[in-house]
């Protein structure tokens, strides 16, 4: 351990890496240097949202239009300088789920049908306006993802909760969001740690002493993180926690903030106003 009081630069990554949270999938790259990275968290907060609201408001049957959108998001993207891959990464984890609620939208609504498939007395079809609202939905979904995959890449997420507490969210949930954020990478390592165990104690198990053990895990996993919770709320209140969270690093609400917010949102405006047309 001697090399830990090491002077010499090249250990200072070293002891940087081992003081750095094991799990930082959420905030990694959001302390860049490009211009939507030191925008104000409320402006940007307020430009995200009403980004996806122009977009999710499109009708089924007028897809060409969010060809603009995706351009106008891509660009957007690309100036927050974080590695494309790593974007593509973030956005693509969710959007499994999204195939998970409109994989029978195709099949549950009604219309013209476009394909068909007799099994037995079932008859199993696909219709033109179910085709259609699936591939809208897919669509708007993508775009979304990725507008908050832009946030998230963008905005530390304690400075996200400062931009809700400016507009004057409810403190419940922004202390709810601030404790289930800072302690979400605890209970992840008490997984792991879970996990590792109930992996060295079986040994070529059978299926149903996989599932049995794995589901005292989960019961198990839930009775510690509620005693933890427990014990760490109890900890920052006797710490002085009163619920108003302070930054070191102060936003202050600019006019290029202002500017850049209404640049972005005029902009989606008129493309929905000049594509619908």
């Amino acid at each position: 351990m001697a090399w830990l009081i090491c002077s010499r630069p090249r250990k200072h990554e070293q002891i940087r890496k081992i003081r750095r949270m094991k799990h930082e999938f959420l905030d990694h790259h959001s302390c860049g240097h490009s211009f939507f990275h030191h925008m104000h968290p409320g402006a940007k907060l307020v430009m995200v949202v009403l980004f996806i609201f122009t977009v999710v408001t499109i009708e089924p049957g007028q897809e060409r239009i969010f060809l603009p959108f995706a351009v106008l998001l891509l660009i957007g993207l690309l100036a927050t300088r974080v590695p494309i891959l790593h974007t593509l990464a973030k956005g693509l984890k969710v959007l499994p789920f999204v195939l998970m609620i409109t994989i029978f939208v195709p099949f549950l609504k009604e219309g013209e049908p476009v394909w068909n498939l007799q099994i037995g007395p079932l008859m199993i079809q696909i219709t033109d306006e179910g085709w259609k609202l699936f591939y809208n939905i897919i669509l708007k979904a993508n775009i979304a993802i990725f507008s908050v995959v832009f946030l998230n890449l963008t905005t530390p997420f304690h400075h996200l909760l400062k931009g809700l507490q400016s507009f004057g969210a409810p403190r419940i949930i922004t202390d709810t969001l601030a404790v289930a954020y800072r302690y979400l990478f605890v209970i992840t390592d008490e997984k792991d740690r879970m996990l590792l165990a109930r992996r060295s104690r079986l040994i070529h198990p059978s299926l149903s002493l996989q599932w049995k053990s794995l589901s005292q895990l989960i019961g198990v996993l839930f009775l510690r993180s509620y005693e933890r919770g427990e014990r760490m709320y109890q900890a920052m209140c006797m710490r002085g926690f009163n619920g108003v969270i302070v930054n070191l690093d102060e936003y202050m609400l600019q006019k290029k903030d202002i500017a850049a917010a209404c640049l972005v949102v005029l902009t989606a405006l008129l493309l929905r106003i000049c594509m619908s047309a």
